[in-house]
C-alpha cells in the first residue's frame, strides 16, 4: 500500500468508503448510527469506532488497503470500540477539564456578584472589588482556556501513534505504553504531522458539503442527513490515516 505522503496513498484513503461490495448499504448503516447518536448520546458511537478499528487493523496487521468490512461482528464492534473511545477519551479528557475550568472561572468571575445579598438590597454599597475581580476571572479564565485548548493540541498530537499501538497490539493498555510506541512517533513524526493535517482538511470540506445543503431552499432539509453521513465518513477516514502513519513509522523504524 502506497504511504499517505503520495497522492496515490491520499486518494486511497479518502475514497475506499465509495469503493467495493455493497458499501452504500455499510455507509447508511454506519450513517444511521451517528443518526442514533442524536436519540441515545454515546452508546451508538461504540460500533463506529469499533468498524472503523477494523478498517484500522486492517492496515495495520495485514498491510493492504482500507477496505469497509460488513456490518457483521457487532460484538467485535462493541469491544474494539470501547477500547478506542475509551482510550481517545482519557487523552483529551485534561484538555477538556481544563477548558471547562476555564469557563467556569470565567462564568464565576462575571457573575459572582449575583451572590451577595448587597446587590439586591442596596447595590450603591458594592465596591470597585467586584469589577476588578471580574475582570481577574475573566482574564484568569482565558488563560485557562489557552491552555486547556494547548493539551488539547498535544493530545492530538500523541493520539494517532497510541490509537495506533492500541489496534496493533488489540490490548487498552497499549495506548498509554509511551515507551513503545514513542519510537514510532519519531520515526514517521512527518507522517504523523502529515495525517494530521490532511484529517484536518477532509473534516472541513465533508462539514462544509454538509452545510452546503443549508443553503438551498429545495435541499436545506438534507443538511442534518448529510452531516451524519459526513461525521461517519470523517471517523473511519481518520482511523484509516492513523492506521497507514502508523505502519509506515513501524516500517521506517526497522530500516533504522
Amino acid at each position: 500500500m502506497t504511504s499517505t505522503a503520495s497522492l496515490e496513498g491520499v486518494k486511497k484513503v479518502v475514497y475506499f468508503p465509495f469503493r467495493g461490495k455493497g458499501w452504500g448499504i455499510k455507509l447508511l448503516v454506519g450513517s444511521a448510527l451517528n443518526l442514533a447518536n442524536f436519540i441515545i448520546p454515546i452508546v451508538p458511537l461504540v460500533p463506529i469506532y469499533g468498524y472503523a478499528g477494523q478498517i484500522a487493523k486492517r492496515v495495520i496487521l495485514q498491510d493492504e488497503d482500507p477496505e469497509m468490512p460488513e456490518w457483521a461482528d457487532w460484538g467485535l464492534f462493541f469491544s474494539d470500540g470501547i477500547k478506542l473511545l475509551g482510550a481517545s477519551a482519557l487523552y483529551s479528557l485534561p484538555g477538556i477539564l481544563t477548558l471547562v475550568a476555564g469557563y467556569m472561572t470565567m462564568f464565576a468571575g462575571n457573575f459572582a456578584f449575583m451572590f451577595d445579598p448587597r446587590f439586591y438590597t442596596a447595590p450603591e454599597t458594592m465596591g470597585p472589588e467586584f469589577v476588578l475581580g471580574g475582570m481577574a476571572a475573566m482574564f484568569g479564565g482565558m488563560l485557562v482556556i489557552m491552555i486547556g485548548f494547548l493539551l488539547l493540541a498535544v493530545a492530538g498530537l500523541f493520539m494517532p501513534p497510541a490509537l495506533g499501538h492500541l489496534i496493533a497490539k488489540g490490548e487498552f493498555g497499549a495506548a498509554f505504553r509511551v515507551k513503545e510506541w514513542w519510537p514510532i512517533l519519531k520515526a514517521n513524526f512527518s507522517g504523523f504531522l502529515l495525517a494530521l493535517v490532511l484529517q484536518y482538511g477532509i473534516s472541513m470540506a465533508l462539514i462544509w458539503v454538509a452545510y452546503a445543503f443549508y443553503f438551498t431552499v429545495v435541499l436545506c432539509f438534507l443538511m442534518p442527513f448529510a452531516l451524519v453521513v459526513a461525521a461517519f465518513l470523517i471517523n473511519v477516514i481518520h482511523l484509516s490515516l492513523i492506521a497507514v502513519t502508523y505502519r509506515d513509522g513501524v516500517r521506517k523504524l526497522a530500516e533504522m
